[in-house]
């Protein structure tokens, strides 16, 4: 992307181009004039071969496995995977197996949006995904509507349920983990009633939804106990050094620094403030959730985070034997839920015949499915399952604490759980 400064040097001698060489601008004889830019910019979608009406039952995953995103997509679309291996393992849903059906995306919003828009078309019974608020908002739009159920399992804008610019409940639109909303509020209620804090600075990335609303969340819940203060800090994107911001949360000495950001952000901000004696807990959200955490200087202080699901060691075990690498947190194991809570539903619905899966059936069966979703409860690997009257899990997260091993490195190790259970 051009930087201001080229735009403008750009702009200016065109114009001069323009005004002195008019002629300049046209095609020599037999020159083909350049190529128009193309009006939109090409989803990135790889789909699967369409469902079979009359086969098996479809579920359709939409998680990015190219860009940014694409750790977390891959890792939640190998335990929605796991998911359906193990309902059709135990002989599927009343005589039909499940399927299902893996739309890979880029990471970007019009990528996940065309492949739901793809996964309707094609016949998907619900929509599983995606791993980030971003790409789950542009699935939440089509899947809304179309009248298609949509469960997230690791996105957390508090807006994915409802519409942002009407307000409007989306009823199609589920989540299994608590919302920004939810995890502010309860780090700020730990921090004054468990750690006694008074006085609390906020280290937050400007520009980042998630980042923003964590730190405006965590500050209002945060000012409302009596006698609380709260400053604000913020930094940009990519930024590295942040001890111009730290020696200004060391004058308003705090008892807690609270920095909802990355998990590198962190590891940076620990070291620059264990450098500058800046002596507070330090607090995070589920961003901070990583084994490189800390890795390169744990914070003078005691240090918290919260994760959106509890430890669940089997399906670690069996996560790190079939794929030969590190548990991917909570994003596997809550996609694995989400497609549980499918599944279970499908149960409840009785046995669907061919024509519960085409056209005007396939529309009633889908309206019926987010019925039994939303009126269900279900135990899964990450505990108990139900929804409140906006499509949110009812729960609240887990509490990790950092603290230094016995060969000197950092290690998370939970605490217990805040909020609902």
């Amino acid at each position: 992307m051009l930087g201001c400064e080229a735009m403008r040097r750009r702009a200016l001698a065109g114009l001069v181009l323009s005004l002195v060489a008019p002629g300049c601008a046209r095609p020599n004889a037999g020159e083909r004039p350049a190529a128009k830019a193309p009006d939109r910019v090409e989803p990135v979608v790889i789909a699967p071969k369409p469902v079979e009406a009359g086969g098996s039952l479809a579920i359709a995953a939409v998680f990015p496995t190219l860009g940014r995103y694409a750790v977390s997509g891959e890792q939640s679309l190998k335990g929605a995977q796991f998911a359906v291996e193990d309902v059709n393992r135990a002989g599927g849903i009343h005589g039909r197996l499940l399927r299902l059906a893996a739309y890979r995306t880029g990471s970007y919003f019009v990528d996940a949006r065309q492949a739901a828009a793809d996964a309707v078309r094609d016949g998907a019974l619900a929509i599983v995904g995606s791993n980030s608020s971003e790409l789950s908002a542009a699935v939440a739009e089509e899947a809304e509507a179309r009248g298609v159920l949509q469960i997230t399992n690791v996105s957390t804008a508090a807006d994915l349920t409802f519409d942002p610019r009407t307000g409007r409940q989306r009823p199609f639109v589920f989540r299994m983990c608590a919302s920004d909303e939810v995890m502010g509020a309860l780090l700020a209620g730990f921090a004054v009633e468990k750690l006694g804090a008074r006085r609390a600075a906020v280290l937050y990335e400007i520009g980042r939804t998630y980042s923003a609303r964590l730190a405006r969340t965590f500050g209002a819940r945060f000012r409302e106990a009596p006698g609380r203060e709260v400053a604000e800090f913020h930094y940009l994107a990519l930024e590295t050094d942040f001890r111009p911001q730290l020696r200004r949360i060391k004058e308003f000495r705090p008892d807690v620094v609270f920095v909802p950001g990355s998990f590198p952000d962190a590891t940076l901000v620990a070291a620059q403030s264990r450098e500058l004696d800046v002596h507070a807990r330090f607090l995070g959200g589920d961003a901070w959730s990583s084994p490189l955490l800390f890795q390169r200087g744990a914070p003078p202080g005691e240090a918290y985070y919260v994760e959106l699901c509890s430890p669940a060691p089997e399906f670690d075990r069996r996560y790190a034997q079939a794929l030969g690498s590190d548990p991917p947190g909570c994003r596997a194991v809550l996609a694995y839920d989400a497609v549980h809570v499918i599944a279970h539903a499908l149960s409840r619905m009785g046995r669907l015949d061919a024509a519960a899966l085409v056209g005007d059936g396939l529309a009633a069966t889908r309206r019926r499915l987010r019925d039994t979703v939303a009126a269900n409860e279900v135990d899964g690997v990450t505990g108990r399952i139900r929804f409140d009257a906006r499509g949110n899990r009812r729960q609240g997260v887990a509490l990790y604490q950092v603290e230094t091993g016995p060969e000197g490195q950092p290690r998370a190790l939970v605490r217990g759980w805040l909020g609902e259970p």
